[in-house]
């Protein structure tokens, strides 16, 4: 169990209140949360085609300004997928997950006041899918929780030292669902000579189950926190 307001580990779950920060560790009993599909068919938003489609396995993540949060989505053959679209004039940080016609598939907004750095992750209608938070003092290796709207903590990724490099872990069942890298490190995986590799990331997804939303906007948004501090 962790603490959902300074993230440091609780070792009794009976107590009411944080020994680190003092903060409650009272929360509502949490419903099921469905991370998980068979099929796109299953999710109305994961589409066969679409930006989120489980099949998809790869993520190229090529921003025209790295540092503005807009650009493009593509796949492992260089296909324009989808787009980022950093809204300039949004207080608080608007980037638009969208189709490759323009719809918009989700939003991640920065929380105005944060020490840590949250982002929320939301649909088209502005209803929350998930807050992503970065954990306090964690700078050499930089650790990242998506938690879902009751505050309970689904995905954990760690960085590894001074590196843009990041392993995505299942809590619920403890597996690296997915992993995030500078696709140079993944030459062989890609088209030879379409793709150019400066300052673009890959989303590397092991298996076709979890929701492609969510860890799309999980990576975007640790992008996001990095950005703001450096």
């Amino acid at each position: 169990m962790y603490c959902p307001n300074c993230g440091e580990e609780v070792i009794d779950e009976g107590q009411n209140f944080c020994e680190h920060c003092g903060g409650s560790l009272k929360r509502e009993k949490a419903q099921p949360q469905q991370k998980v599909a068979q099929s796109n068919q299953e999710l109305p938003y994961h589409s066969d085609g679409g930006l989120f489609d489980l099949n998809r396995n790869y993520y190229i993540l090529k921003e025209g300004y790295w540092d503005w949060g807009s650009g493009e989505i593509l796949d492992q053959d260089n296909k324009v997928i989808g787009r980022m679209h950093r809204k300039i004039f949004s207080i608080r940080k608007k980037v638009e997950l969208q189709e490759v016609d323009g719809t918009i598939a989700a939003t991640i907004h920065a929380k105005l006041i944060s020490a840590r750095g949250a982002q929320d992750l939301k649909d088209p209608q502005e209803n929350m899918i998930a807050r992503i938070k970065k954990k306090i003092l964690s700078f050499f290796r930089p650790k990242f929780y998506l938690e879902g709207p009751d505050g309970q903590r689904w995905y954990e990724a760690q960085g590894k030292f001074m590196g843009w490099s990041y392993k995505i872990k299942d809590l619920s069942s403890g597996k690296i669902v997915a992993e995030v890298e500078k696709a140079d490190r993944w030459r062989d995986v890609f088209l030879d000579g379409l793709l150019d590799f400066k300052d673009t990331y890959a989303l590397k997804i092991l298996d076709n189950e979890t929701d492609r939303r969510i860890l799309l906007g999980f990576v975007l948004s640790i992008d996001n926190v990095l950005h703001d501090t450096n």
